[in-house]
């Protein structure tokens, strides 16, 4: 493989400015997806807060199986075409995708509808949220189309406009909408659900014109066109990328959505609550993390498919380094004052406080390994990345089964930030055996000698 085809220079200069406009437009996620919690902390309390979070982790587990990782399918499979001059290709990509996302998303909803009685009653023994779950499923078709679109805008270097629509642009049309009946003690969980249905419809529409545009910048045909796959064979070449990077989402999902669930049945809609926030306050760290892996995860794929394998390295040492940057004072502040980070949230908060620091430290374990599962995902190791997040998972579930029951939300945490460690390390790991790169160690023996020059 080439070791030297890109300059560094060039490379690390175009990484850095993308990862900066990546980022800065993530950081929207601080006003936007904070007043989200902000909102939802303040008008409904611990408990309700916790029962609004059983269902919206319920949501989110449950909109993966929606898009069953079509969305990161679709940003590898464009960046390439893009990349090779297979224009041709692009617009029946886009279109099979969203076809397939819009199906397995309806059939997503039906079976929440259908299922929330059962899962209310005999699972989570807690009759009133029913309806609540019922309202949750209104929002997977919009959400997961939204998020293919997102996909697209990625694979076609739209890394701002994807990183609107898959992370801030929902929540911060939730605040708008949400905030008059905040004010006026009207917000419950249902009005909640409807709205949070709502700005995903908004989005996804959003979505749509902004790919129509940059659509039009792309050529009908291109130079290297090749012969056209058989529409079932490009569908199940798609399905099959589409299901292997389903694993890391799945795994993403899992661990973002599987305490809270975990402790809906386990335990109280107050431990639920605490730890619902304590781990939305620790994601500040992961808005550093997608933003910056949005922009490196395409280049990635770009990269390899020029067989750049010096320039993938150095890509994704910077991606590691500007994380690390951004995320250690971040995470000193939640190990430091936690009880009153929390207690912006609204009183009874701040008992969340050891979950805390627990989940920060997870949270800065995961930023020493930016971007490696996607790094592996992207340059086609799918099998690695199953059995890498296979074994996370393990951690997690098996760390949730003991831990959860005992120690409530601060159990939850552990089992969390274990299945982080474990997720990264061991990405990081395959990359080196398979790929032959060591970002880290690149990054620290640039640091050592930033260091010893100085």
């Amino acid at each position: 493989m080439n070791r030297t085809q890109t300059p560094s220079g060039k490379t690390g200069a175009s990484m850095i400015r993308g990862s900066a406009i990546s980022l800065g437009v993530r950081l929207l996620d601080l006003p936007s997806r904070y007043g989200f919690h902000l909102l939802i902390a303040a008008a409904l309390g611990v408990v309700e807060t916790g029962n609004f979070y059983i269902v919206f982790s319920t949501m989110v587990a449950l909109a993966g199986f929606g898009r069953l990782g079509i969305d990161q399918a679709l940003t590898r499979q464009l960046a390439m075409d893009v990349a090779s001059g297979q224009y041709g290709a692009v617009r029946p990509a886009i279109r099979r995708a969203l076809w397939h996302v819009f199906l397995a998303s309806a059939a997503i909803s039906i079976l929440l509808a259908g299922g929330a009685a059962l899962f209310a009653n005999d699972i989570l023994r807690k009759p009133a949220l029913v309806v609540p779950l019922m309202l949750g499923a209104l929002s997977f078709v919009p959400q997961n189309l939204g998020a293919a679109m997102a996909g697209a805008l990625a694979g076609l270097q739209r890394v701002g406009f994807s990183q609107m629509i898959y992370s801030w642009l929902w929540p911060a049309i939730f605040c708008v909408a949400a905030t008059p009946l905040a004010a006026t003690g009207r917000l419950t969980v249902a009005n909640t659900l409807v709205l949070t249905a709502a700005s995903f419809t908004v989005a996804a529409i959003v979505g749509a014109v902004l790919l129509r545009r940059s659509l039009r910048e792309v050529p009908h045909r291109g130079a290297h066109d090749t012969a056209a796959e058989p529409g079932y064979a490009a569908v199940l070449g798609l399905l099959k990328s589409g299901l292997s990077l389903f694993s890391l989402e799945l795994t993403k999902l899992l661990i973002t959505s599987a305490p809270a669930i975990v402790l809906g049945i386990v335990a109280s809609s107050r431990e639920t609550g605490l730890f619902a926030l304590a781990w939305r306050l620790a994601l500040v760290v992961n808005i550093l993390i997608s933003g910056v892996t949005g922009m490196a995860a395409p280049r990635f794929a770009s990269l390899y498919a020029r067989q750049d394998i010096a320039a993938l390295e150095r890509s994704a040492a910077q991606a590691i380094g500007l994380v690390l940057c951004l995320a250690l004072p971040v995470t000193l502040g939640m190990l430091i004052v936690p009880q009153f980070l929390l207690g912006l949230f609204g009183h009874g908060f701040d008992d969340g406080a050891s979950a805390l620091r627990v989940l920060a430290l997870g949270q800065i374990t995961a930023a020493c390994f930016t971007a490696m599962p996607e790094l592996l995902g992207m340059t086609a190791h799918t099998r690695a990345l199953m059995r890498v997040n296979a074994a996370s998972v393990v951690v997690l579930l098996a760390g949730l089964a003991v831990l959860a029951p005992m120690g409530g939300s601060t159990g939850a945490s552990v089992a969390a930030s274990l299945a982080i460690a474990v997720n990264g390390a061991a990405a990081a790991w395959a990359a080196r055996r398979l790929l032959g790169v060591s970002p880290f160690t690149v990054l620290w023996r640039w640091t050592a000698g930033r260091l010893v020059k100085r």
